[in-house]
């Protein structure tokens, strides 16, 4: 299985988030940079990938709202392919 470790640090904005997703996830050519593409490509991934997304609360500081909209396309995918799986890295303050 290939593990791939998304880096919420690196998705700034909408525009470079789209453009590390492509190339982390080695998305095609053709993929349309937004939440549809982003789903339907994973969707058809055919080789194991777990995909584990961290610096979660820094990813949600920049993006707002949209970093939710990433969060949600990537476990949705993860539901609808077998071949993908999703952990959501999250940091809890020590006491």
């Amino acid at each position: 299985m290939n593990i791939i470790v998304l880096d919420g640090r690196k998705m700034t904005d909408r525009d470079a988030t789209h453009l590390y997703l492509q190339k982390k996830l080695d998305l095609p050519d053709y993929y349309g940079k937004n939440l549809d593409a982003l789903y339907d490509c994973l969707c058809e991934m055919g080789k194991p990938v777990q995909i584990i997304v961290s610096y979660v609360q820094e990813m949600q500081d920049n993006l707002r709202r949209y970093a939710d909209g990433v969060l949600n396309t990537l476990e949705a995918a993860g539901e609808k392919n077998p071949n993908v799986s999703v952990i959501i890295e999250e940091l809890v303050d020590e006491l």
